[in-house]
């Protein structure tokens, strides 16, 4: 009878630890790492068919561990924008950042007006950071193009 309950017991005892560890693990692989944009520059929002605009950006980690999981996309709304609009970069794969305080260095991207839907058109730009697959910062603007 008293092995049968120390196995019960030591069975109890692994659950107890499993679902700790679980949540352990739960609660911090979901929380949003401590990864900004430092930098954020946008040199021209209004622009003209054939002009370009340039977006750029320095991220910084304020992490302990290493972020090796980051990147930038660049999102335009409305939707159907690319017979007018092309991004050379539409996402922006980020160096390892190694621990507190480290950056990535000037990175950059632009958006090219090929072409307007009418005279004129306002599209909003949306510069969205994630690290390790979690949405950390987002920066946005309204691009204005002219004929």
């Amino acid at each position: 009878m008293l092995p049968k309950l120390v196995a019960i017991a030591a069975i109890a005892v692994a659950v107890v630890a499993g679902v700790f560890v679980y949540f352990s693990y739960m609660s911090t692989s979901n929380s949003v790492p401590n990864v900004k944009f430092v930098e954020f520059n946008v040199d021209k929002t209004d622009i003209k068919v054939g002009e370009s605009s340039t977006i750029t950006f320095n991220v910084e980690s304020q992490e302990q561990q290493m972020i090796n999981n980051t990147k930038v996309a660049i999102v335009i709304t409305p939707s159907g924008y690319q017979p007018y609009l092309t991004v050379d970069k539409q996402t922006t794969v980020l160096p390892v950042l190694a621990g507190k305080g480290a950056r990535t260095g000037e990175e950059s991207a632009s958006i090219t007006a090929v072409g307007v839907p009418a005279q004129e058109a306002t599209y909003s730009v949306k510069a969205i950071l994630y690290a390790e697959n979690v949405q950390s910062d987002i920066k946005n603007f309204d691009l204005h193009i002219h004929q």
